[in-house]
């Protein structure tokens, strides 16, 4: 769960015997690295890098930027760019004492369409750690299609009083819409309050990702425009004391949620745990099926499916897991 598993292109750095000269230095025999493809760049953040800057063009890994934000500044709608971040000390228990101590802890707003940023951790389950910059902010805002953000670890701000979301795709009503997104492989925890909120976008995929003891791990705001035709698949969602995934919201529609977790303490010890689980009360077609609650089947009691997950009228929910057995029936 988590970061491992990213994909990124390789090789990150060319051989100097192979390819002559520095990438990403103007009026050199390689001035702009790694592509993607006819247009597509390669741009890398590493604000650990000795001398890095929000100045150069980033398509050198021995000259990256220092910021995301700066990444996206250089990159254009549907050329397919890849912002490549490289890890640090971040991690809430590491010694804090590395040369990699300075972490991502960035607001940014995607607003080109088709780009990439993915977390260059290879060795760590959890990702490259994000940290909104203000408390209570939005480490990273999608407002543009076709949007997908990888092997990161969200976690809360470190201002004030933390907390903050990790992911938000959004519709502002008239000038763009954050449909189309993927996130994918990336850590949730750490005192966040919600980790991915959706309003009204469609086909987003949420999938193999870890959110641990936040507020909301997927969320929708009841007063907006619920998501539609989304598919999130392979998570694992532990004490999301808001609730797991809450998709309460009219216009929650035709989505499919499969070979999901939820472990739940309140519902595994016979306690309330009201729409913890996953809540899609006021949708229509959507279909829950293959997934794992730590729950009883229906009695009904506090710790029930009943009681940590609500159903739509419509929905289907197929051949999912209690602790005592297979419920083959919608949660009420």
């Amino acid at each position: 769960m988590g970061a491992y598993n990213v994909r990124t292109p390789l090789p990150l750095v060319k051989l100097k015997t192979l390819y002559p000269g520095q990438m990403g230095v103007n009026e050199s025999d390689v001035p702009e690295g790694l592509r993607t493809g006819t247009e597509g760049k390669v741009i890398y953040v590493d604000p650990n890098y000795i001398g890095a800057t929000t100045n150069p063009d980033g398509t050198d890994p021995q000259c990256p930027l220092s910021t995301v934000a700066s990444a996206l500044a250089r990159c254009q709608d549907f050329r397919g760019d890849i912002i490549l971040v490289m890890a640090n000390d971040g991690w809430q228990y590491g010694p804090g004492t590395t040369d990699r101590t300075s972490i991502i802890a960035e607001n940014v707003t995607v607003t080109v369409h088709g780009v990439s940023i993915i977390g260059v951790a290879p060795s760590s389950p959890v990702g490259v750690i994000w940290r909104p910059a203000t408390a209570g902010g939005v480490a990273c805002k999608i407002e543009a299609l076709d949007v997908r953000v990888e092997g990161f670890a969200f976690c809360e701000s470190l201002v004030g009083a933390g907390g903050g979301t990790g992911v938000f795709a959004e519709w502002d009503g008239s000038d763009y819409y954050g449909d189309n997104p993927v996130v994918a492989n990336c850590y949730f925890g750490e005192g966040l309050d919600i980790g991915i909120q959706l309003e009204y976008v469609w086909n987003a995929i949420i999938e193999r990702c870890a959110f641990h003891e936040i507020g909301y791990g997927i969320y929708c705001d009841p007063a907006e425009d619920g998501f539609g035709y989304s598919d999130i698949r392979g998570c694992w969602f532990q004490d999301c004391s808001s609730g797991a995934i809450a998709a309460a919201a009219t216009g929650c529609d035709e989505n499919r949620v499969k070979d999901c977790t939820v472990f739940n303490a309140s519902a595994q010890g016979g306690a309330a745990a009201t729409n913890e689980g996953f809540d899609f009360t006021n949708g229509d077609d959507n279909m829950v099926a293959d997934c794992y609650f730590s729950c009883l089947l229906p009695v009904p009691a506090n710790g029930d499916i009943d009681d940590l997950c609500s159903a739509g009228a419509t929905d289907a929910w197929v051949a999912n897991h209690c602790m005592n057995g297979l419920v083959v029936v919608n949660p009420t």
